[in-house]
């Protein structure tokens, strides 16, 4: 029964995650909606694309995939990214700061404020020890 209990709570946890990424050349050439998993979708706002892209070099718009997906980590006040070096890298870059680590609250509200389309943040309902290390997913 708890099984039961945690599978569909853990399916209704997860049905807001994007099912699918873009990246910046792709949405700056229109393609702003992001299927969802429970089959929503997710639409990103044009200025907000073209914002970043006046950040990011041009040359890591065909690498980085948005909307970039945060997840709240079991430590207070501590979050880290679910992407590859690319996205990463672009987060550092829009933060002025390494976000390798980690990112703090500052950093999220200060995202949300100018990009708040791009950004989905999720909790994490399971121990980070689980992650695949190759290629920055959880």
């Amino acid at each position: 029964m708890i099984d039961k209990i945690f599978e569909i709570g853990l399916k209704n946890f997860l049905s807001f995650y994007p099912q699918d990424l873009v990246s910046i050349r792709e949405a700056l050439d229109g393609k702003l909606n992001i299927r969802l998993s429970d089959g929503y979708s997710h639409s990103l706002k044009k200025e907000e694309v073209e914002k970043i892209s006046h950040y990011i070099p041009l040359y890591l718009w065909s690498l980085v995939r948005i909307p970039f997906v945060i997840i709240k980590t079991m430590e207070p006040g501590e979050y880290i990214v679910n992407g590859s070096e690319w996205e990463i890298k672009a987060l550092s870059i829009l933060l002025n700061k390494d976000v390798s680590k980690g990112l703090r609250t500052g950093d999220i509200e200060k995202l949300i404020k100018e990009y708040k389309s791009l950004i989905i943040i999720t909790l994490s309902p399971i121990n980070l020890a689980n992650e695949d290390e190759e290629n920055g997913y959880y």
